[in-house]
C-alpha cells in the first residue's frame, strides 16, 4: 500500500510535485496536463497527488506563487547589486518582462479558459502586486533621496508604473486565442518595455 507522508516528508513530496508540475505546464500547459501524468511522472498514484492537491486548479497556482517567489528573489538579488535608481527601474521592466513570458507559456490557456481560472488565485495575484509595488516604490524613494528623482507620492506613482506595463503586456495577449506568447512578440514588446521606461524615466528625472 502506498504511503501518505504525515511528516516533514510532505513539504518535500509537495516541492516535488509543484517542480514535476512547472516541467509539464512549460511543455504542454496546463488545459493539455492532466493530474494522471504529472503522477505518472513521479510514480504516484493520482490518490496520492489529489492528497497534496486537490485538482489541477489549486496545483497551477502553486505553480504560479513559485514562480512569483523566484522572480521577487531574482529582481531583489539584482536591486543589491545596482546603485542608480535609473538602472534599477530599467532592469525591473525586462526581468518582470521575462517572468510574464514564462508566466504565459506555462498556461497556455485558451482566454475563456483563463476567464474561469482567474478566480482561483486572485488573491495570490493581489499580493503579488502588492510586494511589486514595495519593490517600485523603495526604487523611487532612493531616487528621490538621491535627488534623481522628483516624487510627490511614489506609492501612487508605483501603481501607475505597474498599471501601465500590464497594459503593454495585456496589447500582446488581447487578440489571441490562447494565451501564449511567441518569440517575435516578445522581443517586440521588449522594445516597448524598454521604450515606455526610458519615457517614464524621464518624467521622472529632475530637470
Amino acid at each position: 500500500m502506498e504511503r501518505i507522508d504525515t511528516s516533514l516528508d510532505k513539504n518535500f513530496k509537495v516541492r516535488q510535485i509543484i517542480e514535476a508540475a512547472q516541467k509539464r505546464f512549460g511543455v504542454f500547459g496546463v488545459e493539455k496536463t492532466s493530474m494522471q501524468e504529472i503522477a505518472n511522472d513521479l510514480n504516484l498514484s493520482k490518490a496520492s497527488l489529489y492528497y497534496y492537491f486537490p485538482d489541477k486548479e489549486s496545483l497551477y497556482k502553486a505553480v504560479v506563487e513559485k514562480e512569483q517567489n523566484e522572480f521577487l528573489v531574482s529582481i531583489s538579488e539584482k536591486i543589491l547589486d545596482i546603485v542608480e535608481p535609473d538602472r534599477l527601474l530599467r532592469e525591473y521592466s525586462v526581468t518582470r518582462l521575462s517572468y510574464f513570458k514564462t508566466l504565459l507559456n506555462l498556461s497556455r490557456l485558451r482566454l475563456e479558459a483563463y476567464s474561469g481560472l482567474k478566480p482561483v488565485f486572485r488573491e495570490t495575484m493581489v499580493l503579488f502586486k502588492e510586494k511589486e509595488k514595495e519593490i517600485i516604490k523603495r526604487i523611487f524613494v532612493k531616487g528621490n533621496s538621491m535627488g534623481m528623482f522628483y516624487i510627490k507620492d511614489p506609492d501612487q506613482t508605483a501603481s501607475l508604473f505597474l498599471d501601465l506595463l500590464k497594459g503593454l503586456r495585456i496589447s500582446v495577449v488581447n487578440d489571441k486565442k490562447t494565451m501564449f506568447i511567441e518569440d517575435e512578440e516578445y522581443d517586440r514588446l521588449h522594445l516597448n518595455t524598454v521604450a515606455f521606461t526610458e519615457i517614464f524615466i524621464n518624467g521622472l528625472k529632475v530637470k
